[in-house]
Parts: structure tokens; C-alpha cells; sequence
């Protein structure tokens, strides 16, 4: 039972994370070669050129007499010419020299492998950074509002400090957006292949002390100026009024904060509680706001014992370090308790008054409700909401005869409550409290939840998609197409569709391979742009390579988005209206041709890092195939093959070679990645489309690499690192298409 170890001090709970090592280099091949090493080796060029046919070792040029002559290096930046000038192809570079000409401004990452307290052993969690990480060299999008930070929750310090392994929901929701409308971070893609709801299991045997519903909120105003100081009166009310010292008897009652902490824990772990940590739990204002008196109750106890628990952990008499250590030791279901503890004291006031009648009546301030109001309305703008005029009107709250703003439903009232847990829930409450808020929605889309995350819906001449959806992810490319809070639009409108209508889509796990720890630990390995350590780096081990900016074609549009209703149909419906399941798919018109895609499988789509001051060199082991958006990808239909991955095994099938399969241990991610394919989708934003819609018509997640932010050569080896086999560069569409709507091209 972990609260016994919570009964000594504070001090004496914690346990040091384990160092971070970093391990030995990985090679892709039995035997790695330098090409550049060996005289009888010829190396594939793709430029045609014939090899050098010796080696020789050379030291580096001498240092120019004038400072007005450029550095080899800027010299390399500027022409893009590999070697630079000074160097010939048979020369060798020193490890000092290799650094400054080779790795200088590269984008380099490590991953980490963490095991998960409390859950039993091989649960692990996943991280990637990359080295150097700043403000302005970031794969995240940033958030358009403070409201939206609430989505993530750091339990060890503020919203701006926030590290993926502090925050209490997994995998890090600060880390879910990419830069690019659709994408997701290079973090958040490793972090997924850990394991997400590991089994832990806290069954405590002690229940408080029965309390009156307003027992409860005369206390939890009082908290709101925080705890008494005098340890005499919290010991008091505390076993007097909530909980049992189990120790009162003997001549060691609980006096201490920590004992305190530990008791309070332990009447928490009772499974009569409600578990926050549940998807399904987390629209809290089913429990504060319940018709359900009972329920109501319950939800009040447990969040005055939880901010009980929360404010004796943030006291100012223990040290930071101290208090990190501890949260990071709580099972997960405290934790959760925390949280909601944590968002009501932020957002919440209760303000007691008396009636004629001698009784209290208590009521709930929403301390919040301006900000969420301008979060809101934020948040319409962005996605241009087609009925911002009816929106306006209803948030003034000026009409007497229109229901309160936070009335309006449970997700309208944890909104403009903040009383918001971190986590998936957040991006659905919002888009749920705008719906809310226009009446021309109808009930045609209630219901969408976070409980069916692959969703979107139609109305008027627009559609708006989550994030989870493979439809919001392809189309994140398209012109004019936003990504806030977790939904993108407005998307292209399709005549499939009623005019306002709910959808959930039909979507297969990609084909990716799986990251395993090994292949998360290994990352800085893999995105070494030295490739493996060595005395002397031989020049023409490295080339640059290069996407074609010049001939770039424009003639790919989308012609239509198609949706059609899937044969298998859910048994569980939710009544009359209730969403179907719908197989999405787009058509392009290119060449007079019509080019389908099915939106079939729910791949993911990585935004790459920007490098510094670029083009960087290839170490020629990162083997890669680049074609052209028009030029045959839409004949490439078995790249996995090409690529090397391993045929995925089918559990549903009874052969003995099947069950074989299955019982042997899995193969490393990075191992299956021989070849990464860069798909050359410049130009136009309908190019970067098809080309996410090829992915996911095949399976393959993707690597979204915006070449005016990063090179080629930075791309490939960042794909290599998180086990991606293919690459989309792009120039993030044309100038001219900025905020314009999708059909604006085609009305022209």
C-alpha cells in the first residue's frame, strides 16, 4: 500500500529518478562501411558523377590570411556545394572539423524510456527532445489563447515550464499540436507507442467521516483562502470532522503535515470514489452540476478531501524539490483528485448567504467566465465560424430572455466554469459550448464527445474535424485551413452530407511500426549527422540533397470530398439521429485524370524541427528514394515492401505459421526502416494534401517537413529517428493562397 510509505517525512518518500544513459551506437547494417574509407568502394551517387578512386587524409585548409574571405562552412551555406571549397571528395575530415562543418545548426534528438510508477514491470513511457530546443526552433504550434493551456496539466510547476514526462495526462497534451494545421509533435508521436492506461491498482479499505452537503461547501469556501495556519485547528478539523486518526489513541496522534498527507491518501484510494483518471469521468460538471442529489454529494466530499490533500502538499513549509518528488509518487488516481481539486480552487467561488429563515444558501461564483467567453470567441474567429452574428449575441448576455451561457448543457458549463481537466477532453467541451451557443445547430449535432474521438461534422458550407480524425489530419493541409484547441476547419464542404451533420469516420490502425524502448533510447544514435562515431570522417561519405524548387507542378486540386456509410454499422446506437459511420475518401483531378484516395487508416503526421542556418549534409547510410508529387506516387502502392517493413501478423487467423509469428518477440522499429521515401510535394496546398491522403490510403504516418524551416537532410534523419518511412516536404502551399477558402481557386 504506497500511503504507508507516506507516513514518515515528506523528505524521506522520494526516490531519485534514474539517470538518463545514453547508449551505445545502433547500426542499421551487420557491417557498417565509410565508403570514403575504402578505395574499391564505389558509391552510389545521385547526381551521376563518377567516384574518386583514392583516399587520402588531409588536414584542414589553412586559415586565410584576409577575414574577408568566408569560412568553408559559410562558404557551404551559401553555395550549397558539398565538399566546400578547400576540400576535395578523397579528403578526411577530423572529429573537430566534422563537428563544425557537419553538425553545426543540425537538428539532433534523444528519446526516453521511462518506467511507470506503480504499474507492474515492462510499462513503460516514452519522451523525445531534441538537443538545443527553443522558442523559435520548436515543432509546436503555440497556444492562441491562455484558455487552451488548461488542456495540459504540470502537477510540478507552471504551464510555461512544461516538460512531456511532468504533466499529469500521457502522452503530454501540450505536445499534441504540430506548427502545421493536422500535424502532431515528434514528442507526442513517440510518446504514443508507450503504454497509455497501464494497470494499477489502489484499493483502500478507510471511509471519512459522513458529512452534510452544506457541512461540506461551508469548508470548501473557507479553503479558498487556504489552509489555517495553526496546526492545532487543522489537526482538529481535520479528525474531528473528515477522516480517523488511526493513532488518536496512542501517544503518537497525527500531528505532522506528512502523516496528514498519508491518511488523507489513503481514505482517497477507496474504490467508492469516482476515478478521474477515466475518459468518461472527465466532463466534470456531470458531477457538480447533477440532478442526481447522491451524486452530487459524492462529487462535493471528494473534492474537499482532495483540496484538503492538495493544499497540505503546496504548504509553504516544503521545499519545492520536495513537493515535485512527492507528486510524481502519488498513484494515478490521486493525482487526479489533485487536479480537480487544483482547477475548482483557480475557478471557482462559493459565496454563503443567509435566508429569513436562519438557513444558509450557498452559490457558485464563475471566477473565470470572462476569459473563457474571450477563449471562445477566439476560437470561433480562427475556425470562421459561418455564424459569428448569433454567436456575438448570445455571449454579450444582454437578452434577458436567453438561458445563462453555462445552463446550456455540461460541456457548456465545465467551459465557462474552467472547472477543465487535461487531457482529450477540452478540444470537444469548447467546440460542444460554441455549438451551444448557436442555435441554427439544431440537434443535429449534439452528439458529438470525446467518447468517439474520430469525428467531424458539416454545417452550412463548411466541415470542422478533431484532431483524431484522419479527415482533419489530411485536410490540415488545404488553403485556409486552421488548427485550434484540437479541431481544424473550416475544411471543403461536401455534397454528401446533410447541410448540418454529425460524422464519425471508419479508420484502421496505420502500419507503422511499433516503437519499442530500445528504439526510443537509440534516437540520438540514429539522428547522429556524423553517422557512427569514427577517427576521421571521410568527405564523400555525405551529400546534399536537395528537393527541386524549380520545376514544381501546380496542376493537382481536389475535386470533391466523399463520404459513404460503412456496411458494418455500430449495434449501439444512440436513437433516432444518432451519427453514422462513414469510409471517407477524396478525389483529385489532375491531367484530366481523377485520382481517388480513401482516407482509410488513421495515420499520423509528424511536423519536422527546423534546422539552423541550412542545407546540412547526409551521411550516405540514411538511404532514401525522392519522387516527385505527379511523378508515379500514385502508382507506388507497396511501399512498406520497398522500405523493408515486416508484414504485420493477422491475431485472427488460426494458421500455425500465424501463431508462430505471434509468439516470437517483436521486431526493433528502427530495424524494419531501410529506405524513407521523400515525396516532393512543393507548390500548391492541394500537392501537400494528396500527398497525406496517399498516406493514408496506405498507412504510412508521415513526416511533415516544411523546407523554408528545414533541410532535406535534417528531415531524413529525423524520419529515421522516430521510425518513419516517409517524408513530406512542402513549402506550406503558395503565398498567394493565404486565408483563402478552398473553393476560392476553382470559383476563379
Amino acid at each position: 500500500m504506497p500511503s504507508a510509505r507516506l507516513a514518515n517525512d515528506l523528505e524521506q518518500l522520494q526516490i531519485a529518478q534514474t539517470p538518463k544513459a545514453r547508449t551505445g551506437p545502433i547500426q542499421t547494417r551487420t557491417k557498417l562501411a565509410r565508403y570514403g574509407s575504402h578505395s574499391s568502394v564505389q558509391r552510389p551517387m545521385s547526381s551521376g558523377e563518377e567516384q574518386a578512386s583514392g583516399y587520402r587524409h588531409t588536414g584542414p585548409p589553412k586559415r586565410s590570411e584576409s577575414y574577408s574571405h568566408p569560412t568553408p562552412l559559410e562558404e557551404f551555406r551559401n553555395t550549397r556545394r558539398w565538399p566546400p571549397s578547400g576540400y576535395r571528395k578523397d579528403d578526411a575530415l577530423s572529429p573537430q572539423d566534422a563537428k563544425v562543418l557537419i553538425c553545426a545548426g543540425a537538428s539532433t534528438f534523444k528519446g526516453y524510456s521511462d518506467p511507470i510508477e506503480h504499474a507492474p514491470a515492462g510499462y513503460v513511457r516514452n519522451y523525445a527532445v531534441m538537443d538545443d530546443e527553443h522558442r523559435g526552433r520548436t515543432d509546436r504550434a503555440s497556444f492562441l489563447h491562455p484558455s487552451y493551456r488548461d488542456i495540459s496539466l504540470n502537477m510540478t510547476g507552471g504551464a510555461e515550464s512544461q516538460f512531456p514526462w511532468l504533466s499529469l495526462e500521457q502522452p503530454c497534451m501540450a505536445f499534441a499540436f504540430g506548427k502545421s494545421a493536422g500535424t502532431t509533435t515528434l514528442n507526442y508521436w513517440v510518446s504514443k507507442s508507450g503504454s497509455i492506461n497501464p494497470p494499477t491498482k489502489f484499493a483502500g479499505s478507510v471511509k471519512p467521516r459522513k458529512l452534510k452537503l452544506l457541512q461540506i461547501l461551508d469548508r470548501l469556501q473557507r479553503l479558498e483562502n487556504g489552509l489555517d495556519e495553526d496546526q492545532e485547528e487543522q489537526y482538529r478539523y481535520l479528525y474531528d470532522v473528515l477522516i480517523h486518526d488511526p493513532d488518536r489513541a496512542t501517544d503518537k496522534p497525527h500531528y505532522g503535515t506528512e502523516q496528514q498527507i498519508a491518511d488523507l491518501i489513503t481514505v482517497l484510494t477507496h474504490p467508492s470514489w469516482t476515478d478521474f483518471s477515466l475518459p468518461r469521468n472527465q466532463v466534470v460538471a456531470k458531477f457538480f452540476d447533477s440532478q442526481d442529489q447522491r451524486r452530487k454529494q459524492d462529487f462535493f466530499h471528494q473534492l474537499l478531501l482532495s483540496a484538503e490533500l492538495y493544499l497540505r502538499i503546496h504548504s509553504g513549509h516544503h521545499k519545492d524539490k520536495a513537493k515535485r518528488k512527492l507528486i510524481l509518487k502519488l498513484p494515478p488516481t490521486i493525482a487526479w483528485d489533485l487536479a480537480v481539486a487544483q482547477r475548482w480552487l483557480e475557478n471557482m467561488s462559493i459565496t454563503k448567504s443567509r435566508t429569513s429563515h436562519s438557513q444558509s444558501t450557498f452559490s457558485f461564483e464563475l471566477t473565470s467566465k470572462e476569459r473563457q467567453k474571450d477563449a471562445l470567441r477566439v476560437f470561433a474567429e480562427t475556425l470562421k465560424w459561418p455564424n459569428m452574428d448569433e454567436l456575438e449575441y448570445v455571449l454579450d448576455e444582454k437578452d434577458t430572455h436567453e438561458k445563462p451561457l453555462e445552463d446550456r448543457s455540461a460541456d457548456a458549463m465545465s467551459w465557462f466554469s474552467g472547472i477543465l481537466l487535461p487531457g482529450q477532453t477540452l478540444p470537444w467541451l469548447l467546440m460542444n459550448s460554441l455549438i451551444d451557443c448557436d442555435r441554427d445547430t439544431g440537434d443535429a449535432l449534439k452528439y458529438l464527445t470525446h467518447m468517439h474521438p474520430a469525428s467531424g461534422f458539416q454545417y452550412r458550407a463548411n466541415t470542422y474535424w478533431s484532431y483524431r480524425c484522419i479527415v482533419g489530419k489530411v485536410l490540415g493541409a488545404g488553403r485556409g485551413v486552421k488548427q485550434v484547441a484540437g479541431w481544424i476547419g473550416p475544411c471543403i464542404y461536401s455534397p454528401e452530407l446533410k447541410r448540418t451533420e454529425c460524422v464519425r469516420i471508419r479508420q484502421l490502425e496505420p502500419r507503422d511500426p511499433k516503437l519499442l524502448p530500445r528504439d526510443v533510447e537509440t534516437m540520438d544514435d540514429r539522428s547522429n549527422p556524423l553517422g557512427p562515431p569514427d577517427e576521421f570522417y571521410p568527405v564523400d561519405d555525405y551529400e546534399v540533397p536537395l528537393p527541386d524548387r524549380e520545376d514544381v507542378i501546380d496542376l493537382i486540386r481536389i475535386e470533391r470530398l466523399s463520404f459513404k456509410p460503412a456496411k458494418d454499422q455500430p449495434t449501439s446506437r444512440q436513437g433516432s439521429g444518432a451519427p453514422l459511420v462513414f469510409d471517407a475518401a477524396i478525389y483529385f483531378a489532375c491531367r484530366g485524370k481523377s485520382w481517388p484516395m480513401r482516407l482509410k487508416y488513421d495515420v499520423d503526421f509528424v511536423n519536422a524541427y527546423p534546422c539552423h542556418q541550412g542545407p546540412h549534409v547526409l551521411f550516405y547510410d540514411f538511404t532514401y528514394k525522392a519522387i516527385k508529387i505527379d511523378d508515379g506516387l500514385v502508382d507506388l502502392v507497396d511501399w512498406a515492401s520497398e522500405c523493408g517493413l515486416s508484414p504485420s501478423p493477422h491475431p485472427s487467423s488460426p494458421s500455425k505459421k500465424n501463431s508462430q509469428a505471434l509468439a516470437k518477440p517483436p521486431e526493433l522499429a528502427h530495424m524494419q526502416i531501410k529506405k524513407v521515401l521523400a515525396i516532393e510535394a512543393l507548390g500548391v496546398s492541394d500537392n501537400e494534401v494528396f500527398a497525406r491522403a496517399w498516406c493514408a490510403h496506405h498507412g504510412h504516418s508521415a513526416l511533415v517537413a516544411n523546407v523554408k524551416e528545414t533541410c532535406m537532410a535534417c528531415a531524413i534523419r529525423e524520419a529515421y529517428a522516430a521510425c518513419l518511412s516517409v517524408i513530406i516536404c512542402t513549402e506550406g502551399g503558395r503565398r498567394e493562397e493565404k486565408d483563402r477558402g478552398v473553393w476560392d481557386g476553382v470559383r476563379e
